[in-house]
């Protein structure tokens, strides 16, 4: 499994697979795009990292053509102050599986407690969700074959928050070997 996601990543950010196109082109920063090709967003835990996601996705909607609609955490106190921030029409939830009901959210980010990483990305994917999960994605091996296979039998995207791999560096790293 190990060896198969790293060549798998490799071939991917060699190819450049991933690079987001509209119409067959990247989208340039001056060109707006229509609500139609907006990315929905819905966070699953919002304590300090899953906010630290609220922020950095707020810094940047226009660029990343992404839109912040629903939250979701078991306590109040956090929906009710994520919602707030986000602002605007976010609608707020204490169940995971009521925010995947929406169908216009397109993607999750998950950053729960370690031992809702699975259930809640699998349970995403089965909805039809492409997911952003923390690290770890799993606790055990058993439950890394479970995603494994949701990701194999959904064709969702499923990235684990490793930050660092996400930097610029490593894609222009990537850019520059190709």
């Amino acid at each position: 499994f190990i060896r198969k996601s790293a060549t798998a990543a490799a071939v991917l950010a060699t190819a450049n697979v991933l690079k987001p196109t509209v119409y067959g082109q990247a989208p340039s920063a001056g060109r707006v795009i229509g609500a139609n090709d907006r990315i929905v967003v819905g966070h699953i835990g919002v304590g300090g990292q899953g906010m630290a996601h609220v922020r950095d996705i707020k810094t940047h909607p226009a660029d990343n053509n992404v839109a912040q609609a629903a939250v979701c955490d078991v306590w109040a106190m956090r929906i009710e102050s994520a919602k707030a921030f986000i602002g605007g029409d976010c609608q707020g939830f204490d169940d995971h599986r009521k925010l995947l009901e929406r169908k216009d959210i397109d993607a999750v980010v998950v950053a729960t407690v370690d031992h809702w990483h699975t259930p809640c990305s699998v349970d995403a994917m089965q909805a039809g969700k492409h997911v952003y999960v923390e690290k770890p994605m799993t606790r055990y091996l058993g439950e890394a074959f479970q995603i494994y296979d949701t990701v194999k039998r959904t064709r969702k995207i499923l990235q684990v928050g490793s930050q660092g791999c996400s930097d610029q560096k490593w894609h222009k790293a990537a850019e520059l070997i190709k």
